[in-house]
């Protein structure tokens, strides 16, 4: 049985009156690759939000190596965590977002090497060493001095990758990241994600592109208003989806491309 990394259990996420999330229970093992797809609304960037804790929830529990993400549980009640403590949580789960989110006045490697001298306290030899390593890992060994304005958002996606991988974290989360990128950008960024994933690490990927979802994923879940309606492995959904709602999905999909 696979060491399981994340447990979410009964999560319940509200907007004011409306409720994104209405009791996602799920689990990820260690190594596993996970995809989560479904319609534009059904609450799959907020379930990532939630893993790193940069959306608070409000009911369920959510747990990244048996530990309370945010939270600790008092008499059954969450008392949210020092900002400090929380930081340190999240910088073991690493996540990508649609936007590249790198600081313009700061060239490739630098953005890369920030987290590990501020957060992870490595030496400056030993962070630039790592950070050189990853930025070569994902083809920008010539790249290394460039600001992000000198770089197709291709590239500054891969430059955001390096800067979360470096990290070394126990989770990647991955949120449309080649949603803001042309068409001829997004399979050098799949193609970095592909690498990753076959290196066994553990990978929750939002994403609406299918055929990658299909290579990569040990399983695949589909949301819709903030449930999850259906998961199995990827040949079980795409083949022989069990649900109405994720066949019309499949449907709707095929027409918009």
């Amino acid at each position: 049985m696979t060491q399981k990394l994340v447990t979410i259990q009964n999560l319940v996420k509200r907007f004011g009156a409306h409720e994104i999330l209405r009791g996602v229970s799920l689990e990820v093992g260690k190594g596993e690759v996970v995809v989560v797809i479904g319609p534009s609304g059904s609450g799959k960037t907020t379930l990532l939000r939630c893993i790193n804790f940069l959306e608070e929830y409000q009911g369920g529990r959510i747990y990244v190596d048996g530990q309370l993400m945010g939270y600790r549980e008092q008499n059954g009640q969450l008392l949210k965590l020092p900002e400090d403590t929380i930081a340190k949580m999240r910088a073991d789960v690493g996540m990508v977002f649609q936007s590249f989110n790198l600081f313009p006045h700061l060239t490739a490697l630098d953005n890369v090497l920030l987290g590990l001298t501020k957060v992870r306290k490595l030496s400056k030899s030993e962070a630039e060493d790592r950070a050189v390593m990853w930025l070569k890992r994902v083809g920008l060994a010539d790249k290394l001095k460039s600001y992000p304005a000198e770089l197709s958002g291709g590239q500054q996606q891969r430059v955001g990758i390096a800067r979360a991988v470096a990290m070394e974290p126990k989770l990647m989360l991955f949120d449309e990241v080649t949603s803001a990128l042309d068409p001829e950008l997004v399979n050098e960024v799949l193609t970095v994600m592909a690498d990753l994933a076959h290196t066994g690490m553990t990978m929750l990927v939002v994403t609406h592109e299918m055929l990658f979802a299909r290579e990569i994923a040990h399983r695949i879940i589909f949301m819709d208003e903030g449930l999850i309606v259906e998961e199995g492995p990827p040949r079980q959904i795409f083949e022989q989806p069990q649900t109405e709602r994720l066949r019309s999905f499949f449907r709707h999909f095929a027409r918009g491309r």
